[in-house]
């Protein structure tokens, strides 16, 4: 019996990996396994099995397989033909953003799929060859890792979910409009946290705010960005305490405080865990890479 595996992403600052154009044996496949992080599969070519959920599938060219977070799951390629796929693995952090249109929602597509327990959509020649090209996009900005190439990466996995839902919607599938994941409350939150990331920002406080209970409150809050509030709490403040150190003048110790830390030794144990060095040796190196 396989035993069941939670994989982790160590890259706390941007939860994304991209493994392109990848042929694995069967000996090379994990076993059943679950993480926090969405991921979406591309088939290339080959042929195999995906269980995902307590769904089996065939692979073949031109399936996109979506798998929501702490969704258990396990592919298992042919030994005379093994599949060769692209994988996109990010945490829903980095796709929730404030929208306009309020009839989409980039989540939306994966809670459907969890809710659905629909985890696979066969794309038509032409959406094959857009998808590959976006894909083809991707790792090369990966690659050639140019100024802006996490941004451009982004966008790219962000078309990606559009058009994958639009497909969807074409061929009549119904979404979920409205899910627990994406209470409104959760939106606001998210917006007012940002606005606020210099006062302290507790468990007790942020329920409150949000009419709900803390254990609610923890519970969605995990479900909807994949990872719990005080690593969420911290990962913002160390992404504005490294623009403040390299941006401003400030004093460390100022920087610490306008980024909401408790105390020095707080800002740099976080920080240390984070980016591997000190608020000090990161604004020496950096700005010394600048000026260079």
């Amino acid at each position: 019996m396989n035993t069941i595996q939670k994989v982790s992403n160590n890259d706390l600052l941007f939860p994304f990996s991209f493994v392109y154009q990848d042929t694995k044996s069967p000996q090379r496949e994990l076993a059943d396994h679950w993480h926090d992080y969405f991921e979406i599969v591309y088939v290339y070519r080959g042929n195999g099995k995906f269980f995902i959920g307590d769904v089996l599938y065939d692979m073949q060219q031109g399936d996109v397989f979506l798998i929501p977070n702490n969704t258990i799951h396990r592919a298992m390629p042919d030994k005379e033909d093994p599949v060769t796929s692209t994988i996109i693995f990010f945490s829903p952090i980095l796709i929730n953003n404030e929208l306009a249109d309020d009839s989409f929602s980039y989540r939306n597509l994966f809670d459907a799929t969890k809710k659905n327990s629909n985890y696979k959509i066969s794309l038509q020649s032409e959406e094959q060859k857009r998808m590959e090209s976006q894909l083809l996009s991707i790792h090369q900005e990966t690659e050639e890792r140019l100024p802006g190439f996490k941004h451009a990466s982004l966008l790219n996995v962000h078309q990606i979910i559009l058009d994958l839902y639009r497909t969807r919607m074409k061929n009549h599938e119904i979404l979920v409009e409205n899910s627990a994941y994406s209470s409104d409350w959760i939106t606001d939150i998210l917006v007012y946290i940002n606005d606020h990331l210099n006062e302290p920002l507790t468990l007790t406080k942020l329920a409150e705010k949000s009419l709900v209970s803390p254990s609610h409150f923890s519970r969605v809050f995990k479900e909807t960005t994949g990872i719990g509030l005080i690593n969420y709490l911290n990962t913002k403040r160390v992404i504005r305490a490294k623009e403040l150190l390299l941006e401003t003048n400030y004093t460390v110790s100022h920087t610490a405080e306008m980024c909401g830390f408790e105390s020095m030794s707080h800002f740099h144990r976080v920080f240390k865990k984070y980016i591997n060095m000190t608020p000090s040796t990161y604004r020496k190196e950096n700005k010394n890479k600048a000026s260079s």
